[in-house]
């Protein structure tokens, strides 16, 4: 991991794995790593993000609740610099001719969070954990990795986020 590398994460961080492969039940571990270094000074995440969080109602949201105060948060729409990030995304992806309509209301509006998320990674030099992938060829969706790459902001999917932190998941007996 290179010295000073800040992860910002994505919902589908916590969304995919509590659904797909570390449910709470059989990998708490997962769970713990990011109760431990959430909001500190390499891995950090929106307010958006507990936002969409919450909303969820279910036990990601309970465990949420438990771990975490929403302060532990980034509030980057507070942030004049951000905001002005934001804004540029926005036009850019307005501007996009390839994509129709209501994938770009999707994407702006819809999930609200991939913008900040772009805006606060590009001006802070933040790497993006996320599980999103490439769509650029398709017109349905305006894809969060394909905004990333275009205003030069670096990410990663989980595993090699995990390995970063040295993360280790051993079996007990």
């Amino acid at each position: 991991m290179p010295e000073n590398e800040t992860f910002l994460l994505d919902t589908n961080v916590f969304i995919e794995p509590k659904n797909r492969y570390y449910p709470f039940d059989i990998c708490p571990g997962y769970w713990q790593l990011l109760e431990g270094s959430l909001g500190g000074d390499t891995v950090e995440s929106l307010t958006y993000v507990y936002d969409e969080i919450m909303a969820g109602e279910d036990d990601l949201t309970d465990w949420t609740k438990r771990s975490f105060k929403r302060g532990q948060f980034i509030d980057c729409a507070t942030d004049a610099d951000v905001f002005a990030k934001y804004l540029e995304i926005s036009g850019y992806v307005n501007a996009l001719p390839d994509k129709r309509p209501n994938a770009i209301q999707d994407f702006l509006q819809t999930d609200a969070t991939a913008p900040w998320l772009v805006a606060q990674a590009a001006f802070h030099g933040e790497t993006v954990v996320t599980m999103e992938h490439s769509m650029q060829e398709s017109k349905k969706k305006v894809s969060f990795i394909d905004v990333c790459d275009y205003f030069g902001v670096k990410h990663i999917e989980i595993f090699p986020f995990l390995r970063c932190l040295k993360a280790k998941f051993v079996l007990s007996s």
